[in-house]
């Protein structure tokens, strides 16, 4: 995932040779929770299963072999290039200890910080009805 320009001076200028370094020689180029291969195009279903085509199989949210999809499940299946990206899991941008970097594909990456966007959103919206108090009068319900 690109970092945001306002965030850029958080990151270390060799953070290019620390990701890769945790993407492709830690994580060997696969994500570290469902093992998802990187720049690959793999076909996901809604709940998360995904068809390995090195194994032949199909995995789940871990990366552990479940049963084949039926005809249904099937229907509802749609492809995906997968992006690695190296994770802090602290969410502190400023510490690239090994032990707090993880490899991790999109699906992954959204899933882990989905509190922490449910809380700017919020805080987001707040602030858009702030705005509209002091601008516009009370927001009527």
């Amino acid at each position: 995932m690109p970092i945001q320009r306002r965030y850029r001076f958080l990151y270390p200028i060799d953070w290019p040779q620390i990701s890769q370094r945790i993407r492709f020689v830690v994580a060997e180029g696969r994500s570290q929770h469902c093992a998802r291969p990187h720049d690959r195009e793999v076909r996901c279903l809604p709940d998360g299963r995904w068809y390995d085509n090195d194994v032949g199989t199909w995995r789940d949210n871990h990366g552990h072999q479940v049963p084949w999809p039926d005809i249904v499940e099937a229907a509802t299946m749609k492809r995906t290039r997968v992006i690695l990206a190296a994770y802090h899991k602290d969410h502190d941008p400023t510490n690239n200890r090994p032990a707090n970097l993880v490899a991790l594909c999109q699906r992954c990456h959204m899933l882990h910080d989905r509190e922490e966007h449910r809380r700017r959103f919020r805080v987001t919206i707040l602030l858009r009805r702030a705005l509209g108090d002091l601008f516009a009068g009370a927001y009527r319900y």
